[in-house]
Parts: structure tokens; C-alpha cells; sequence
């Protein structure tokens, strides 16, 4: 595998290439820099993209509801609010990124997953589906 420099560039032009979308179509600003990862930031909604590069390195996308006063609430994984919508299996979101290959591809994934999930998000319907994942 490269040095974690080169993976975490590669990571940080692939997350802004893939969820591009996010500021050209849904209005998001951003990405700001995190510890681990991206926020991608709306009225209504953050979007965490994060690389934890840990025993068992993992790409993660974390969806929180923010209320009109800017308060954040917790949030819900992509891979269930993805399944929970019906918008296919956990399998199309996998996590593992134990290789540089492996962790470009996951962020894809992630990406294609979160656009097609997103209409759906940006609606009361989305806030339930959020709000029943944090339930679970």
C-alpha cells in the first residue's frame, strides 16, 4: 500500500470529484476538512464522509438532520438509511478499504449510493427515515 499521505490525498480528490454532486446539484457548501474525512454542510442536512485508517481501515458516510436553529442531531449510516429506503442491499455501500484500490472504489460506492438516496433525504419523508435509523 502508498504511505498514508499519498492515500489520504488520493481520498481527499476522489471524495471531491465523487460527491461533487452534493454542492453543483443539492446546494450543499463545502467539503471542510475533518479529522477523518469531509462535511459536506445544508440548511437541513451534513454529510460526513469519513477514512478511518485503523486496524481494519473502513470508508464511513455519516447523514445528520440540522435543525433551522443549526443545531445538529445524530445521525444515521448511509448503508441504513440506503437499505431502509429500499434503495437496494448493504452490499451496494461496503465499508472494508483495506487497500488504496479498495478504498477509492468504496468512496465511489458511497457517492452513487448517496445520489441515489438523496431525493429521498431531502424530503420529511427523509427526516423520518433518518430518525427511525437512529432508533434501531
Amino acid at each position: 500500500m502508498t504511505s498514508g499521505g499519498d492515500l489520504s490525498e488520493a481520498f481527499r480528490a476522489e471524495v471531491s470529484a465523487e460527491f461533487a454532486f452534493l454542492v453543483e446539484d443539492a446546494g450543499f457548501s463545502g467539503p471542510e476538512q475533518t479529522d477523518d474525512g469531509f462535511l459536506f454542510h445544508s440548511s437541513g442536512l451534513d454529510v460526513e464522509v469519513w477514512f478511518l485508517d485503523g486496524h481494519e481501515p473502513v470508508v464511513a458516510t455519516l447523514i445528520a438532520p440540522v435543525a433551522s436553529d443549526g443545531v445538529r442531531a445524530r445521525g444515521a449510516w448511509l448503508d441504513e438509511l440506503y437499505v431502509l429506503s429500499g434503495c437496494g442491499p448493504a452490499q451496494d455501500v461496503p465499508g472494508s478499504a483495506p487497500t488504496r484500490r479498495a478504498t477509492l472504489k468504496r468512496v465511489h460506492q458511497h457517492a452513487a449510493a448517496l445520489r441515489r438516496l438523496m431525493p429521498l433525504l431531502l424530503t420529511a419523508e427523509g427526516a423520518q427515515l433518518i430518525a427511525r435509523c437512529r432508533q434501531d
